[in-house]
């Protein structure tokens, strides 16, 4: 079987199993004090539009994945799809990147939920393929 294309169907599908089957995913969100939301928005995506997923941390639901944005997200991140698709096949080739997202919003709530989404992130990576990047847009300057 070959591993999903990166925040495919298939992808998200595959980490929502593996997060809601884990008795540790659920154990590090009993201990949250409310649900916590986050969201990625990564523009400039395939067909030129934006690719959108989240992850709401629950203490009653544990840890659900999904394409699309929370109603009221904690934190967002932004970037450009070509920019961490490109970070991600440096990281894919071993090289030590940061990915290139900005967060906005309440930044406080990512040190409340630091264990969960450790947890979180430990249980539900899955292998990827990442789509080929895109080659540079070359503008003219005429």
């Amino acid at each position: 079987m070959s591993a999903p294309v990166f925040m495919s169907a298939e992808h998200i599908a595959v980490m929502g199993r593996r997060l809601d089957a884990s008795v540790s995913v659920a154990l590090a969100c009993r201990d949250l004090d409310r649900a916590y939301s986050l969201s990625f928005v990564l523009s400039d995506g395939p067909d030129d539009g934006a690719v959108r997923w989240q992850l709401i941390f629950d203490p009653h639901r544990g840890v659900r994945v999904d394409v699309g944005d929370p109603p009221h997200p904690d934190v967002t991140f932004v970037g450009e799809w070509p920019e961490v698709l490109d970070a991600l096949h440096a990281r894919h080739r071993g090289e030590d990147v940061t990915i290139p997202l900005r967060p906005r919003g309440d930044l406080e709530v990512l040190a409340r939920i630091a264990p969960t989404y450790a947890t979180a992130h430990r249980i539900g990576s899955v292998e990827t393929t990442l789509p080929a990047p895109r080659p540079t847009r070359i503008k003219d300057n005429r």
